[in-house]
């Protein structure tokens, strides 16, 4: 759901020449959670695709 919101923001925003930098970022990390949480993934998830690139854990442990 929230993908599918943030490519229509896109839609409307290129249409006036808005700059859209930041939420073709968004959108990016959206399809990326996605393809690898699955599509019930919650906000809270976002951060998972980049603590697993990172190589850490935001506010807790890194697992083994």
């Amino acid at each position: 759901m929230i993908v599918n919101e943030v490519r229509l923001h896109l839609d409307e925003a290129k249409t006036p020449g808005v700059s859209t930098e930041v939420a073709d970022a968004v959108a990016r990390l959206w399809e990326v959670v996605i393809d690898e949480l699955g599509p019930e993934s919650d906000l809270t998830a976002a951060i998972k695709p980049i603590e697993r690139a990172a190589g850490v854990v935001v506010g807790g442990k890194q697992q083994n």
